[in-house]
């Protein structure tokens, strides 16, 4: 069963993707069982709430993911934050799309004047959360932080919104109170996990606030919501439950930085047909879903088989439509998935005709859900989350890997609704349909050529999709590097879908040698975004990749 897939107000900086949500806008040795509650001695007071509410100030500057020697001009934004206790240590937490490509961050504490300079911790983009640290003794003077409260609330339950919206400088509080409880699209990068609807208005700014209940517990973040013009809808708000943020701090705890949720890479189908489910040789009594497809390089590959039925993951029976049930109401089977972490094995029990059909209890180690056309600029040796931009130039070709910031920067944010007419076919096969070929698997796109006599003929490419270097098929664009630099060959032939590209190899030498197009035409792999900098000017580095070659 498919999760709930809704459109909600997004950034003024951040991309869309339509039919997904999109953010509410910011104005222009381990302990992992418990993450974060202190105890506390006495009730909380509303007071005591919107004093540990803070205001974030973040300049961004944007990498061009098109042209990714360059830089996007510099941006500022708001949102808001509260505090935590974690592992003994204060930190604070915020949405990941707002501190995302930051220069720099301050916080200010509520009725206070003096903003302090903070530093990202960890970003978790899956979740659309942040953990960030304010090394400044004098900020935390006073400064209580929040309690989050475990599980997830009740339908009906009231709870306020807090936080730095539009329309005024000062602290802001929204009540509404707990409507629905279900998969949803997260807009950050399109993975669908856990939120909690609400009825309070969530509004620019609000991005990253405390949703407290009557007792001024955390019970969630405030970090999308539903347009207003999409299908009449009013006052429909989405919270990141606890249980998410526990998941994402927890993670930090163990691994240092953001993992991700499981998934175990199978494509699956509702049985609601009793013919289908008497054709997959189920019983009477049975229920599940059958396995239509497994990713070649999921972790379920040779493990979980197509046809298989899926009866049970962890114990929980799965529905003919997909479902299972939780204390709080069915949910799609594939938040059984997203509780565990990457690394981690999940028990699932499948129904498999080998003769006659039998029970089979298997065990999957899960591994990040991660899309071909990933939302992660980084690549697959990248940590998840990461927004560096990649390129290798190389005989005057510009090669970058095909992902969603990629796609928004060449084809504007709303790609996905308006369908371009200059965006080939190949990338949206890729985009809808594409799968990894093997773990480290990424497309690469011939974004642009640098003019010059070397490129003759080849000027007019652009968004061609590269299959082959001297008829050996390319994983990835450390691949492709590597390819280059151990090329004895007399030709250079680079194979795309449609056509191909060929340069001599002497003719190739001196052309890296000019002073064509950008840095010459040698080879660059792996502009890093330094957010130190007070500009985040883009650094250059080489892995092991000789600029001179060829």
């Amino acid at each position: 069963m498919t999760a709930t897939r809704v459109r909600g107000k997004q950034s003024d900086r951040k991309r869309q993707r339509s039919p997904r949500p999109r953010q509410c806008r910011a104005d222009a040795e381990v302990k992992t069982k418990e993450v974060a509650c202190s105890k506390r001695k006495r009730r909380w007071t509303v007071n005591d709430v919107h004093n540990s509410v803070l205001k974030v100030f973040v300049w961004h500057v944007q990498p061009n993911y098109k042209q990714p020697w360059c830089s996007e001009a510099q941006t500022s934004s708001t949102s808001s934050a509260w505090p935590i206790r974690l592992n003994g240590a204060l930190r604070v937490v915020t949405n990941a799309h707002s501190v995302e490509h930051a220069a720099l961050v301050q916080v200010k504490r509520h009725r206070h004047e003096q903003k302090y300079v903070a530093q990202v911790l960890c970003i978790g983009t899956d979740c659309d959360l942040a953990l960030l640290e304010v090394p400044h003794a004098d900020f935390w003077k006073g400064l209580e932080p929040l309690e989050i409260l475990p599980g997830l609330p009740k339908l009906q339950d009231s709870v306020s919104v807090v936080g730095y919206p539009t329309g005024g400088e000062s602290l802001s509080v929204t009540q509404g109170v707990v409507s629905r409880i279900d998969l949803v699209e997260y807009a950050q990068t399109g993975v669908t996990l856990l939120a909690v609807q609400i009825d309070a208005a969530i509004n620019s700014g609000n991005s990253g606030g405390p949703v407290v209940d009557q007792k001024g517990n955390c019970v969630g973040v405030a970090f999308q919501n539903l347009d207003g013009d999409e299908e009449s809808a009013e006052n429909i708000g989405y919270i990141i439950p606890t249980e998410i943020v526990q998941h994402f701090l927890e993670d930090f705890l163990k691994n240092g930085h953001f993992t991700g949720f499981g998934s175990a890479g199978i494509h699956t189908q509702a049985l609601e047909s009793p013919v289908l489910r008497e054709a997959l040789g189920m019983a009477k009594n049975q229920s599940g879903i059958r396995v239509k497809a497994v990713e070649t390089a999921g972790p379920a590959n040779g493990i979980i088989l197509p046809d298989d039925v899926l009866l049970a993951v962890d114990g929980f029976k799965i529905g003919n439509d997909g479902e299972v049930a939780m204390p709080w109401g069915r949910v799609a089977f594939n938040y059984l998935l997203n509780r565990h972490y990457p690394g981690e094995h999940c028990e699932m029990q499948v129904l498999r005709r080998e003769g006659s059909p039998k029970k089979i209890t298997l065990q999957v180690c899960l591994e990040r859900n991660r899309d071909l056309v990933c939302a992660d600029a980084g690549g697959p040796d990248a940590t998840a989350g990461s927004m560096l931009p990649r390129f290798l130039v190389t005989g005057g070709l510009v090669f970058v890997p095909l992902t969603m910031p990629f796609m928004e920067a060449a084809f504007g944010e709303n790609f996905a609704e308006k369908r371009p007419a200059e965006m080939p076919a190949e990338l949206l096969h890729l985009l809808e349909n594409g799968h990894r070929r093997c773990a480290d698997h990424e497309p690469l796109i011939l974004t642009q050529v640098l003019a010059s006599e070397l490129t003759v003929g080849y000027s007019e490419l652009e968004y061609e999709v590269l299959e082959s270097f001297n008829g050996i098929q390319v994983r990835n664009l450390r691949h492709l590097a590597e390819l280059l630099d151990g090329s004895k060959d007399t030709y250079l032939r680079f194979g795309f879908v449609s056509k191909e590209v060929c340069f001599h190899r002497r003719t190739a030498y001196r052309g890296a040698g000019s002073a064509q197009g950008h840095a010459g035409l040698g080879i660059h792999i792996g502009a890093e975004h330094d957010p130190r900098g007070p500009f985040s000017a883009v650094n250059w580095f080489s892995l092991g990749i000789k600029t001179d070659m060829l």
